[in-house]
């Protein structure tokens, strides 16, 4: 598996992952509802089919009949191929090159630990101090479209603090863990997010009532 230590934290994800891919098979499960397939054509179709990613002036159900060719066309492949496909990253006219670091990082790591974590006896990794560092910059970056509650939360991490306030509070909550974990706890991914969360009952109460995810 791919040293997330000696490459830039997109690049070895993206190989790390396509490891798995490739260790664990199509059917393997993941924590959402796809399975390795469908996740792995989720990733594919994301960065390699530009149509795919049009704006809203496309009628949903064009969108879906595209995306379902595209995906039947996939299944058609060799596994070991269409991971191939996967771990060459975006083509040449994808919207997504050049971006790969931006759009990608977060992306990876979360979709990599829904699929690890659907696994008996996973353990989270030891990502060490720089993925941490880089994975907190994400969540800085994407903590206020992530956590929708009428709570203010302060996620607290070794790397730092942060306040995501929200209109019409009704309370506070602090949300303690890696930066790691509290990407996945921001992603919505409670079940097998190591955090914990402190606050008033009433407030922790609210938290749960709202919203997280892209």
């Amino acid at each position: 598996m791919a040293d997330i230590r000696a490459q830039s934290l997109v690049t070895s994800e993206r190989a790390a992952l396509a490891d798995d891919f490739i260790s664990f098979g199509p059917d393997a499960p993941t924590i959402l509802d796809w399975d390795a397939q469908g996740l792995l054509e989720h990733l594919i179709l994301r960065e390699r089919k530009p149509h795919l990613l049009l704006g809203s002036n496309v009628p949903v159900s064009a969108i879906s009949d595209w995306s379902d060719q595209e995906r039947a066309k996939l299944r058609d492949e060799d596994w070991a191929d269409q991971v191939e496909r996967f771990r060459a990253g975006p083509s040449r006219f994808s919207p997504v090159r050049g971006l790969d670091t931006l759009m990608n990082t977060g992306e990876y790591f979360v979709h990599h630990e829904d699929l690890r974590r659907a696994r008996p006896g996973w353990e989270p990794r030891d990502l060490g101090e720089p993925a941490e560092r880089e994975l907190w910059s994400v969540l800085k970056r994407m903590a206020r479209l992530l956590v929708r509650a009428k709570v203010d939360v302060t996620l607290v991490s070794p790397q730092g603090g942060l306040r995501v306030p929200a209109k019409g509070s009704e309370g506070s909550v602090r949300v303690h863990g890696r930066a790691s974990e509290l990407l996945l706890w921001a992603f919505g991914r409670d079940r097998v997010a190591r955090v914990d969360v402190e606050g008033d009952p009433a407030a922790i109460t609210v938290l749960n009532r709202g919203e997280r995810g892209a």
